[in-house]
């Protein structure tokens, strides 16, 4: 741990390839992997967790901006990139020049990427998303094939792609996953008959890929579960996957409390003995949720301390009075394995009532970031 790191974010490459090869095998030999690395890799580092994808194989990287796109483009990242988002139509131009594909939504963005690709003379491939049930962006199904039909007249815009995105594929027993399919491969069909060319069709996030396998097509879009994260409501009994991140900090400070005494903003815990506990300098300006005060448990010498009070900006306390001699210096896990105990991510968002995705992507870069493997 860099001695003037608060914390530190440990990112075992290995584990992902491990985990990307786990995709693999479940998906059909001629379909390619699009590996998401938007909101940093979800927290873990997006140029380093890039470049292991693309050496494990992945055919493509997914992201949300064209910022965040351009930043692996500043790391001599030369594979086929695709921002997964619509942009707005000012980032085009930068698009354009770091030759990305762009999925769209509608005919007047692929008139607008059209134009300004004739002026550099350039062919920008486009995937065309289809709204089967998402609600957010997407063509209609019923007005997809027409908007195609003008979008193939565009000059200088070639369609690579036709993608939808699934709303509760996570929920296996959620009938919403069968019918967007349903509608998805109704539009495929559209495409074949109406002669409307395109390369790969895409539809399947880490929860599809795990739930729905007809949903694989000719590429796949994995994203929590190649972080090590089960993506679905119903985790298989042996685990395939391996965490691939570790939060760990050391406690700065310890002291003796007595009973009565309250902890942190608001008061909102109260010793009810003397308690000793441990200052561990992070807080939700790193991604420590508001929501893990005196709801969650960090792990010192192998054991789990309750973390008491609220969760300041730079802060927490933990109480360590189960846990015999406990000093400043020693290490606090926030996740990850110590000893015979785990916390998981999983676990962090069913305590904060959120998805897994959360957790990860709002660890902040005031944590410092080690690459291992």
């Amino acid at each position: 741990m860099d001695s003037t790191a608060q914390s530190t974010f440990i990112v075992d490459l290995a584990a992902y390839a491990q985990n990307l090869r786990v995709v693999r095998d479940m998906l059909p030999k001629e379909c390619a992997i699009m590996a998401v690395v938007k909101g940093n890799a979800y927290g873990h580092g997006s140029v380093a967790i890039a470049q292991r994808a693309l050496q494990a194989g992945a055919a493509m990287l997914g992201v949300a901006t064209v910022e965040e796109a351009i930043v692996l483009r500043s790391a001599s990242i030369t594979a086929p990139i695709t921002v997964l988002m619509q942009p707005p139509a000012d980032a085009f131009p930068e698009a354009i020049e770091n030759n990305l594909r762009l999925v769209l939504s509608d005919i007047d963005a692929a008139e607008k990427l059209g134009e300004l690709a004739r002026k550099r003379n350039r062919v920008i491939p486009i995937h065309c998303k289809v709204d089967t049930g998402m609600g957010r962006e997407g063509l209609d199904p019923e007005s997809v094939i027409a908007a195609m039909r003008h979008v193939t007249r565009v000059s200088h815009i070639d369609i690579e792609g036709v993608a939808t995105h699934f709303s509760s594929a996570d929920d296996i027993d959620d009938p919403a996953t069968a019918n967007q399919l349903r509608v998805f491969k109704q539009v495929l069909r559209q495409f074949e008959k109406e002669g409307i060319p395109y390369e790969v069709a895409h539809a399947a996030n880490s929860a599809a890929i795990v739930g729905h396998p007809a949903s694989a097509f000719s590429m796949v879009r994995p994203g929590l579960m190649t972080y090590g994260v089960w993506p679905t409501d119903t985790p298989p009994e042996r685990m395939a996957l391996r965490p691939v991140g570790r939060w760990e900090s050391k406690i700065v400070l310890i002291k003796e409390l007595p009973s009565g005494w309250s902890i942190g903003y608001g008061r909102t815990y109260t010793t009810e003995r003397p308690t000793r506990t441990a200052v561990i300098p992070v807080g939700y300006a790193d991604g420590y949720k508001v929501q893990f005060g005196n709801n969650a448990d960090v792990l010192i010498r192998g054991r789990r301390c309750p973390v008491r009070g609220r969760v300041s900006m730079d802060q927490i306390v933990v109480d360590v009075t189960e846990v015999p001699g406990v000093t400043a210096g020693d290490s606090a896990v926030l996740i990850g394995i110590d000893g015979s105990e785990q916390i998981t991510v999983s676990e962090l968002a069913k305590r904060a009532r959120t998805v897994g995705q959360d957790i990860l992507s709002c660890i902040g870069p005031r944590v410092h970031r080690v690459y291992v493997n």
